[in-house]
């Protein structure tokens, strides 16, 4: 596993990060495969992947490590992840909703 790297919706789109915006980017749809996820603020989870995948952050701000290196990621970030398990925490007192999207490719 490699040390992912997080980038900035708005560096690749012109439109707020949103559901409909982020399935307007993987098309076309049936190639992809996508899960939208809520948890509340403070909450920690599991993130489990057969295959590589990109996270977005629409809402709120999470952390996870990989490689021993902290991941940290808020709304408007999005991260490509490689096929695994990851802890995750929901940082701040607004809730988390996470938007994972596999290639189904």
């Amino acid at each position: 596993m490699t040390t992912a790297q997080k980038k900035i919706w708005s560096d690749t789109s012109s439109t707020a990060i949103s559901e409909e915006a982020v399935r307007a980017a993987h098309v076309p749809a049936e190639n992809f495969k996508v899960y939208l996820n809520d948890y509340e603020a403070g909450q920690q989870f599991a993130v489990k992947a057969g295959h590589a995948f990109v996270l977005y952050v629409l809402t709120g701000a999470c952390k996870t490590s990989i490689d021993g290196h902290e991941l940290r990621l808020s709304a408007g970030e999005f991260v490509t992840m490689d096929a695994g398990s990851y802890a995750f925490e929901s940082l701040g007192t607004e809730a988390l909703q996470l938007m994972k999207v596999f290639s189904r490719a």
